[in-house]
């Protein structure tokens, strides 16, 4: 029997072990699991909607500017009519420029006046003022700009801005030479005055668009007299908005830079940056599902230590029986050994 005891110590002694064991090992599960759902996130999007190099999904600078953003902007090679993302600017920050802003003689060739009003209105301001001195990531708009400093503060400000689905880099870190025309055009759409001549709807049609009742597509009355029918948006509700921009002309030499600079670089589905987003929360809910069916990677890790644990049990006990088979039993019957005080006290009788 205490042969049997002592087997059994030895058992609970190793589960007892092992469980101690197992407590750090499914803590490491729990860290592998969080890494492993955000490595599948963004594995899945490239997988599934093929991200895919620029140079794959847009054949030149045209196709890039006039695809990427819908119909926001246009490829012009008429430059002297078209306007740039970007310029460097001097002078002091937050004061007027020795030379204006390219754009605003763009405006003036093409028979326009340069808006007093930001009539884009998302993060927009109300009207263009002139930033402080830590204006610098959009600095060219340092002395007129739409945009709060906040709103682009740093490049990661202006990519996470909009929430999930809407980043440029979703199919993974770009290039130093790619994402800088990304931040360019977030700084130009946020901070260029001369943005808001090209809004898609006007401030008119987004009220009767967008009053309570009015069903998609229906032909509504503006406030100026005169019938207009609402567009139907892709994601339900109308379209009618009042931060959508619409054919603004584009110099085709920055188009075309842009293309270059991106040419190896990945982005996702056909190009269109809010198509992209859609199909990015399309798999993002399908990730999810997909998540809850499956076992969770620590419950893989637990089975995997117990059944560890199981074989270095089973093994030991091949290992005694092997023994014991020899004659070299790894424990012994205590019963049947000779206690010391005993042997004495016969010693003392017989010589007695």
């Amino acid at each position: 029997m205490r042969k049997a005891s002592s087997f059994m110590c030895v058992l609970v002694v190793l589960l007892a072990g092992g469980a101690e064991a197992q407590r750090p090992i499914a803590s490491e599960g729990l860290k592998l699991a969080v890494i492993a759902s955000m490595l599948s996130s963004a594995s899945a999007w490239e997988a599934i909607h093929g991200c895919k190099p620029f140079k794959e999904i847009y054949a030149d600078g045209e196709e890039l500017i006039e695809t990427m953003w819908g119909k926001a902007f246009k490829y012009s090679l008429d430059e002297a009519n078209a306007y740039t993302m970007w310029w460097f600017e001097g002078g002091t920050a937050g004061a007027a420029d020795p030379h204006s802003n390219p754009n605003d003689v763009i405006t003036a060739n093409l028979g326009k006046t340069v808006p007093d009003q930001c009539h884009l209105d998302y993060y927009h301001k109300d009207a263009p003022s002139a930033e402080g001195a830590n204006f610098t990531e959009c600095h060219p708009w340092h002395a007129n700009s739409c945009c709060h400093e906040a709103t682009v503060v740093t490049p990661t400000a202006m990519n996470e801005g909009y929430g999930d689905g809407y980043q440029w880099d979703r199919c993974g870190p770009m290039s130093a030479a790619c994402e800088r025309f990304f931040v360019q055009e977030a700084c130009f759409y946020e901070c260029e005055v001369n943005a808001g001549l090209y809004r898609r709807f006007t401030d008119e049609q987004h009220a009767a668009c967008s009053a309570t009742g009015v069903a998609d597509g229906a032909t509504v009355t503006l406030a100026s007299g005169g019938s207009y029918t609402c567009v139907k948006s892709a994601w339900g509700g109308n379209a009618e908005n009042k931060w959508e921009l619409f054919e603004m002309p584009i110099k085709a030499s920055f188009a075309d830079a842009w293309h270059r600079a991106c040419a190896n670089d990945l982005f996702c589905g056909g190009g269109d940056f809010f198509e992209c987003a859609g199909n990015y929360h399309e798999q993002l809910a399908a990730d999810a599902l997909a998540a809850e069916s499956a076992l969770p990677v620590y419950g893989i890790v637990i089975i995997v230590v117990v059944s560890v644990l199981a074989l270095v049990c089973i093994l030991c006990v091949l290992c005694m029986i092997r023994k014991e088979k020899k004659g070299e039993p790894v424990f012994t019957n205590m019963d049947k050994t000779p206690h010391p005080t005993s042997s004495k006290t016969a010693e003392t009788t017989n010589a007695a």
